[in-house]
């Protein structure tokens, strides 16, 4: 894999003419773009009829980015299966919770699990392959495109032979089923696995543990579909494969990230939840334990859009900080979809570099600001290396999976994560987000928050850490579920229970100030999920103060080994959540140098050849910020001097600072 940034667009050279794509290539290189991602969408083109394969437009493309040093970025074209495919085959199509058959069109409309689209898409694959293997300037082979983005449950009957299979593998016997899932309530008991009902609709809800395995199911049904395709194409070519994730889709990205070579995403995160934009960097960095490597694949160069939403324009000056964010950030392409805007189908209202009829867009200045951007920073990013973060989160698709099943009409676990995180943000405290299978090492304090279940691998790496020094912050509603979404019958909190020795629980849902506590001499309301315990006086750092749970303890800090773990049972104010942080976390705080206002955003890197640090800090506000110096400093961009003091940084202005 090449240690190198990229700048680029998404193309379509199935849609336009050689002249057009010709025109397009040349304007990417008058830009300064270096990449260009294509193919995704395209089995039509490929295999117009089932065996007849075309990749002349592939390859013309291909020979057309070489000529000019762009790198490229192949797409597998299995998200847009053709109609011979579906025709008269409704059996083949997406069948979802509702229990309503998808039809040909638009995308992801198959079934992922038949297996005769199985066979058709691993053909096109091998095909394809044959081809790109003799284009030595492709530097990634990205898989599908956003896997479940519009569809999640499938519920056909492929779906339903596969499950009951499944099912037999894992409980080996109906019987441990059955008393694993606890089915004699309301008499749903199963006397044979090809009985196992998928969720489809029923007069009220589903089983828990049915539903949480289904989703397991499907989860790992997809991680084999991208295994069987990784095997193809290594079987052809040692290019790195990746595939572009998003934060709304319900996949298991740890079990896809394991078959692939690095993580990829899409994002069109507006400037009022620039939060969600860096957290996506965050996230995605981490998959992986062997590897930091991610790409952005996809953002507006102005504003998102289809036919039934028009997106918001972004203000002017945020593009270019989303840039400046991605590439400080450690990752390594920042790419606009579309190129050139698509004159036909249902994205139209889009925004693009170029229109369908080749003018420039609303957005095209910004394209150009971060052109410029990309040439002033690409010498500094290649002397430089993030600095690993020793504050880590724990952002786990399977917890996520926990708070889908019980969201209580309340609860949103992407949301949950997004608010937590940003706290981190604000307090300008320096974080990883990691999934469960991460390893600990480097870590220091660990956060596990909105875990319901917290797995025996998962507690035992975590009892480890804090035997040799960390910390563990759990909660809020954390380890209150087993593997298998029941409450645990031992205690409330089952091996962090005995962990924590607690004398007894409770939970239960407030709102409305109907609890409040103290801790931390803050009073707070503590409205959610709640889990109050009684334990040992010593070990309570924070008690109820109203209602009938008054004097029951909802934050502990007990020492393990030569760490801490510290149990957060209640869901309590901002104000009182960034006072915990800040407590155990401070230590990573950059203030001592630099302090900034809340939206200004700092990631520190440091020169692999002389060891200095470099403060890489944008504003991502709409308002000017202050931050204030506590020595002289010198910003590399443009080599100005900023003295020790008080200094604003307009919206959207990014400074890449060193010591003088």
């Amino acid at each position: 894999m090449e240690n190198n940034i990229y700048y680029g667009a998404c193309v379509y050279p199935e849609l336009w003419s050689d002249d057009i794509m010709i025109e397009d290539y040349d304007h990417m290189k008058e830009l300064g773009m270096n990449l260009a991602r294509m193919g995704e969408f395209a089995w039509s083109t490929f295999e117009p009829t089932p065996g007849n394969y075309d990749f002349s437009v592939l390859e013309r493309s291909l020979e057309l980015t070489r000529e000019r040093g762009i790198k490229v970025v192949v797409c597998t074209p299995t998200p847009t299966p053709p109609i011979w495919l579906t025709h008269n085959h409704p059996e083949r199509l997406n069948v979802n919770s509702n229990g309503q058959r998808m039809h040909h069109g638009s995308r992801q409309h198959i079934c992922t699990n038949n297996k005769y689209f199985r066979e058709r898409a691993n053909l096109l694959v091998d095909k394809m392959m044959q081809v790109v293997k003799k284009y030595n300037h492709v530097v990634a082979i990205q898989l599908d495109n956003e896997f479940k983005a519009h569809t999640g449950h499938c519920l056909d009957f492929d779906c339903k032979k596969l499950w009951s299979e499944w099912l037999e593998n894992k409980y080996l016997t109906v019987e441990n089923l059955n008393n694993r899932w606890g089915t004699k309530i309301w008499s749903q008991e199963y006397f044979d696995f090809n009985q196992v009902v998928q969720p489809l609709p029923t007069p009220f809800i589903h089983n828990s543990s049915l539903l949480l395995n289904y989703k397991r199911f499907l989860h790992e049904k997809l991680a084999e579909f991208v295994r069987e395709q990784v095997k193809i194409i290594k079987n052809h070519s040692d290019i790195p494969v990746t595939h572009n994730t998003g934060m709304f889709f319900d996949v298991d990205n740890e079990l896809i990230g394991n078959e692939i070579d690095f993580m990829s995403f899409d994002t069109y995160t507006p400037v009022e939840h620039y939060e969600n934009f860096v957290l996506n960097h965050e996230r995605w960095r981490y998959i992986r334990n062997d590897t930091r490597y991610t790409m952005l694949l996809e953002t507006s160069t102005s504003h998102n859009g289809h036919l039934e939403n028009y997106g918001s324009m972004h203000d002017y000056g945020y593009v270019e900080a989303e840039s400046f964010v991605t590439y400080a950030s450690g990752t390594s392409a920042f790419t606009y979809w579309p190129f050139r805007g698509q004159r036909s189908g249902c994205e139209q209202p889009h925004g693009s570099v170029v229109s369908s009829w080749g003018d420039k867009t609303i957005g095209y200045d910004s394209v150009l600001k971060v052109s410029q951007l990309f040439k002033c920073i690409k010498p500094l990013i290649s002397e430089t290396v993030l600095i690993e973060p020793k504050v880590s989160i724990t952002y786990s698709d399977r917890a996520r999976t926990f708070i889908d099943n019980e969201h209580g009409g309340v609860y949103n676990y992407k949301e949950l994560m997004n608010s937590f995180h940003k706290h981190f943000l604000d307090l300008n405290i320096h974080r990883k987000i990691i999934p469960e299978g991460h390893e600990l090492n480097g870590t220091e304090v660990l956060f596990s928050p909105f875990m319901h279940n917290i797995s025996e691998d998962y507690f035992n790496r975590a009892v480890e850490f804090m035997k040799k020094g960390g910390i563990w912050f759990v909660g809020p509603m954390s380890g209150d579920r087993t593997e298998e979404h029941h409450w645990h019958t031992d205690n409330g909190l089952g091996r962090l229970g005995e962990l924590l020795n607690l004398k007894s629980s409770i939970q239960f849902f407030s709102k409305n100030k109907q609890v409040t506590g103290k801790a931390m001499g803050i009073f707070s309301e503590l409205n959610g999920l709640n889990t109050l315990i009684e334990i040992d006086e010593k070990f309570s750092k924070g008690k109820v103060t109203s209602h009938t749970a008054q004097g029951q303890s909802f934050l502990v800090e007990k020492k393990i080994g030569k760490g801490l773990l510290v149990y957060l049972g209640a869901h309590v104010s901002e104000e009182l959540m960034k006072e915990l942080i800040q407590h155990y976390a401070s230590e990573f705080r950059i203030n001592e140098i630099i302090e900034t206002s809340e939206e200004v955003i700092v990631f520190n890197r440091v020169d692999i050849n002389n060891n200095d640090f470099q403060y890489w800090m944008v504003n991502l506000s709409r308002e000017e910020k202050e931050i204030q110096l506590n020595k002289s400093f010198k910003n590399l961009i443009d080599n100005e001097i900023f003295e020790k003091g008080i200094h604003t940084l307009a919206p959207y202005k990014y400074l890449v600072l060193t010591l003088e």
